[in-house]
């Protein structure tokens, strides 16, 4: 981020730059960044599933691409002409010090915003680049992802800054202390939330999680719900026998309405019973008022189907429903028509946690688990395991597998909860609260991954104080110009 920062540390003070060129400039840089970050949607190329033409999956690919990408760039943008107004204040020209800790503080924000309707998709968080790495993601129990994308900001902002004033010593001095002592406070903060996570307290239950490899291109056809039961029957067996007393398949492994009369539900009944074990899956469900959801649902091993039902709160935009349906088909008729659903689904309203002889257990489907509101409002409402099924076979082998999986990842060190995610195609796995991802099931393979997680009851500090980091974040942007408007009514005052 460093040669970002040095052009836009420059340009947001040189008041012969109008706002609208730093509104171009912001366009260019998010622009790049959500391009590269969301290029895997290349891979949906060709979308033999929507039974499309070629010439219209090329146009259904650079729709979803290029268009969530401006979508997101839009409003992005706006953070650098809105940094070098800020900038240009009496304020700040007298404490130039702080334009890094004021451009972090911007960027926290907006990413933040990402997550408050259909058209922000938090993909290009930074946090997620840092995944691998405990002693950074480990802040995020106790104060959440944002806290990591604010060091990072700051300390490159104050790499950035000390290069700018290279000329000047005490400044760069000063620059280069301040992005020290940040990252120290980081790597410390990260350690301390790493090895105090204590991912084996509470009560063990062996888990496993099922990839039957049935993907989006195969699901839907008529030949391909035999295999699916040739397959989840045999990894519900072989997880049967090694223990499992959890099994969960994923997101709509077969779809089609769960209930105790349809063939779906007396397949899981079926398996349940005959092999002992709670299966949670996915599945459609109908509430009494004809609403549909994307739903999980837990079968007992006495052949018992929950009441309670977990429905999918986040949906897809124009995979499980079109926001602004009737100017979308008049404008985009081929967009409104690539979910393979005939009618928009309804969204869940509450975290609808199961409550099973081995606990609350909470859920996510899929894309809810990007937004980590949902998972803290799950944690908060007691769940002691959570568990993801998905369906990622849209992105086949790309990158947008794993960036999803390391969502789920940041998900599980935010809540200090174990998240055992079943995917179609890939990645299923045992997550961890420190956030390591056990029994990783590759792409594009049948597995299962089996291990031993726990439920627990213990609170992350995050949990307990949410985005906290965001609106300390916010007050300091609004703080300078509220103390701007102070300033300047003193000395009307003083005039009059």
């Amino acid at each position: 981020m460093i040669p970002a920062l040095l052009f836009f540390f420059t340009v947001a003070r040189d008041e012969r730059v109008r706002y609208r060129r730093m509104y171009l400039y912001g366009f260019c840089y998010y622009f790049a960044l959500y391009m590269t970050a969301l290029h895997w949607f290349l891979n949906l190329y060709p979308m033999d599933f929507l039974g499309v033409t070629k010439a219209e999956a090329v146009a259904l690919v650079a729709i979803c691409w290029v268009g969530l990408s401006l979508l997101q760039t839009i409003f992005a943008a706006f953070v650098p002409p809105l940094f070098a107004r800020l900038c240009r204040t009496d304020v700040m020209r007298g404490r130039c010090f702080l334009v890094p800790l004021l451009f972090a503080a911007q960027y926290v924000v907006a990413e933040w915003s990402q997550t408050l309707t259909w058209m922000g998709v938090p993909w290009a968080r930074l946090a997620l680049g840092q995944i691998n790495y405990g002693a950074v993601t480990g802040s995020a129990t106790l104060f959440g992802s944002y806290f990591i994308t604010f060091a990072i900001l700051l300390v490159n902002g104050y790499l950035a800054w000390g290069i700018l004033h290279a000329k000047h010593l005490p400044v760069w001095r000063l620059s280069a202390a301040v992005a020290a002592g940040v990252l120290v406070l980081q790597l410390g903060v990260g350690a301390a939330g790493y090895l105090t996570a204590n991912p084996e307290e509470g009560e063990p239950i062996v888990v496993a999680a099922v990839q039957g490899n049935v993907g989006s291109d195969l699901k839907w056809s008529a030949d391909s719900r035999r295999k699916s039961y040739e397959v989840y029957t045999k990894y519900t067996a072989e997880a049967a026998a090694a223990g499992a007393e959890i099994v969960v398949f994923p997101e709509t492994f077969i779809p089609d309405r769960l209930t105790a009369r349809t063939d779906l539900g007396l397949f899981v009944t079926e398996l349940a019973t005959t092999y002992r074990v709670t299966i949670f899956c996915g599945g459609f469900h109908v509430d009494e008022e004809g609403r549909e959801y994307n739903a999980v649902f837990a079968v007992y091993p006495d052949g018992t189907i929950d009441e309670n039902v977990y429905a999918k709160r986040h949906l897809v935009p124009f995979g499980e429903y079109v926001p602004w349906r009737p100017v979308i088909e008049f404008l985009l008729p081929l967009l409104a028509d690539i979910g393979m659903l005939s009618e928009d689904l309804a969204a869940g309203e509450d975290s609808a946690l199961f409550d099973t002889e081995h606990g609350k257990i909470g859920a996510l489907l899929c894309f809810d688990s990007i937004y980590e509101e949902l998972t803290r409002d799950s944690v908060g409402d007691g769940a002691e395991l959570m568990l993801l099924p998905t369906n990622d076979s849209w992105f086949t082998d790309s990158r947008g597998i794993y960036m999803h999986h390391a969502q789920a990842r940041l998900r599980a060190i935010e809540s200090g909860r174990w998240i055992v995610r079943a995917a179609d195609t890939g990645i299923s796995s045992v997550i961890s609260p420190d956030g390591t991802s056990h029994e990783d099931q590759p792409a594009m393979q049948e597995g299962m991954a089996l291990y031993t997680a726990y439920a627990r009851g213990s609170i992350t500090l995050y949990t307990r104080i949410g985005n906290l980091i965001v609106w300390l974040a916010m007050a300091a942007v609004l703080a300078v110009p509220a103390i701007e408007i102070i300033i300047y009514v003193k000395k009307r005052h003083q005039v009059a």
